[in-house]
């Protein structure tokens, strides 16, 4: 079995996410740092275009997006499961909702501290988040507090029963799903945490369970070796698989483009071998790294025809 490599960087609340996944699991891998801006050569080597947060590498293939590396992560390795109460269907589906808590903590740290940003990360950081005006964001400071202790309210409500965890009595992916952004609030903004989780006793206790859940073992390696690791697995063997009730009616080989379709994180070009309700795989070949290919998931990525 090759060996995981993570491609991130540690300041990343999605690459949380992932530690806590390898930490749930109790797994070794093998951490590449990446810069927080471009350029990325090194990643866009292998993912071919796609520059976000957090990748994981086995061999030649690439694993892009949280709710994608937890499924790749069970396959791997089923036990502990990320779903001990068997609703992965459910569990992953909160990757949206966790989503607009992120927004909620995001637009907070922006309106009380973007403007203190050095200039080239913050132009990074609009072009990365184009729907949010960085010059007008903290108007709405009240709303977006309101709503992270709405989302917070939620965990506290789960756990109301004197459950442990989200899920029941077991860790799992929603606890994942829901602690990188109380996390963010807390070392970004604590005193403003502090307000907005006032009262909220037993989402306090879990924040310490989660805590205590580690990384797994993590080994630091550069780029060069994780290149090489790819080049060792190139070519790699994938079954052509296309869904035959594809919304998109894309046929396999077509040259494709896969981009995230809330954010400006990039778009990788390749051709297309696996077609799925919520995966999408392309093959594409890189003088660096050899023949590689990069999984998606559907949910959150825009699939459309190369030009």
């Amino acid at each position: 079995m090759s060996e995981l490599i993570l491609h991130h960087y540690d300041a990343s609340p999605f690459t949380q996410r992932a530690l806590r996944m390898l930490g749930l699991k109790r797994l070794a891998w093998h951490s590449v740092q990446m810069p927080m801006m471009p350029p990325k050569d090194g990643l866009v080597a292998l993912t071919g275009g796609y520059r976000g947060t957090p990748v994981l590498q086995v061999g030649a293939e690439l694993f892009i997006d949280s709710q994608l590396i937890a499924r790749k992560l069970e396959q791997l390795h089923p036990t502990p499961s990320l779903f001990p109460a068997g609703d992965a269907g459910l569990q992953l589906a909160m990757v949206k909702w966790s989503d607009q808590f992120f927004r909620s903590a995001l637009k907070i740290v922006l309106g009380a501290t973007a403007d203190q940003w050095p200039e080239p990360f913050r132009k990074d950081r609009e072009h990365l988040f184009p729907d949010i005006d960085f010059a007008t964001v903290g108007v709405e400071a009240s709303h977006w507090r309101s709503q992270f202790r709405a989302h917070a309210w939620l965990l506290e409500q789960q756990l109301s029963d004197g459950r442990a965890w989200l899920a029941g009595a077991a860790p799992s992916l929603a606890d994942i799903q829901a602690h990188p952004f109380v996390a963010m609030m807390r070392g970004a903004m604590p005193e403003a945490a502090g307000e907005l989780l006032a009262g909220f006793a037993r989402l306090a206790a879990w924040e310490q369970r989660m805590l205590g859940m580690g990384e797994g073992t993590r080994t630091e390696i550069d780029i060069a070796a994780a290149h090489a690791a790819a080049r060792a697995a190139s070519p790699v063997k994938i079954a052509v698989d296309i869904d035959a009730h594809d919304a998109q009616r894309f046929t396999a080989g077509t040259q494709v483009v896969v981009e995230p379709d809330d954010t400006q994180r990039g778009g990788s070009v390749g051709e297309l071998v696996v077609l799925q309700p919520n995966e999408v795989a392309i093959r594409r070949t890189d003088p660096q790294v050899g023949t590689v290919v990069v999984h998606f998931p559907r949910l959150g990525y825009r699939v459309r025809a190369a030009d």
